[in-house]
């Protein structure tokens, strides 16, 4: 039943035409939510397949002339199809905006990563391991994977990298409106902090070396 989803939504695609992303379609219905396991109800809408990369970041870059990412230079973070890092919120909104779309609202982002069924991972109930996730590297020698490069941690609905290798950035506020929400766990996060359930958060103005960001766009 789940291959089958995964097979249908894989086919309901689009490629954005400014930043070239394709994003996939996540249907509109209920999901379950949260470590409470609340029933919701989600719009249908579409979401990049894979994390903004570098190289794409750097077209809106040199478009836009905008502020560099903060580790531009820094060949553990700056190679074409991995996940722009260093980049704060409000850089994250900007792009989503030249590129026609916006940041995912945490409800959003979750259903796209686990489905429908409530499962603890994009790929099910099993703990991640190095074929499924980039997660757990030493801070110091540590980095990103190209986008896509764990094959077996896709989720229901087609999307890569939603458990480990970058944050991704949401629009949310989280709770006390001080801090931005983040999702996903990053390369530097134990297998727990993976969970589609987690949440975490960020100073809107922070710029780190483990956090990303992916679109969306209404249906």
């Amino acid at each position: 039943m789940l291959l089958g989803v995964t097979n249908m939504t894989m086919l309901a695609t689009i490629i954005n035409e400014k930043d070239g992303s394709e994003m996939v379609l996540v249907p509109s219905g209920d999901f379950i939510m949260g470590e409470e396991r609340k029933v919701v109800f989600v719009e249908a809408f579409y979401i990049d397949r894979f994390p903004v990369t570098n190289l794409q970041y750097k077209k809106f870059f040199d478009e836009t002339g905008s502020q560099e990412p903060l580790f531009w230079n820094n060949e553990r973070f700056n190679q074409p199809a991995q996940p722009v890092v260093g980049i704060s919120w409000k850089d994250a909104v900007s792009y989503a905006k030249w590129a026609g779309k916006r940041l995912p609202r945490e409800v959003e982002w979750e259903k796209a990563a686990r489905g429908a069924d409530g499962r603890e991972y994009p790929w099910g109930n099993i703990q991640p391991d190095s074929m499924k996730a980039v997660y757990n590297q030493d801070p110091n020698t540590g980095a990103p994977a190209p986008v896509g490069n764990r094959k077996e941690g896709v989720s229901p609905y087609g999307c890569y990298d939603m458990a480990g290798n970058v944050w991704e950035w949401c629009e949310d506020w989280y709770e006390e409106a001080k801090f931005r929400v983040v999702r996903g766990g990053s390369w530097l996060n134990h297998h727990y902090i993976l969970r589609s359930a987690y949440r975490s958060c960020s100073y809107p103005e922070g710029k780190d070396n483990n956090v990303g960001f992916r679109c969306v766009k209404d249906a």
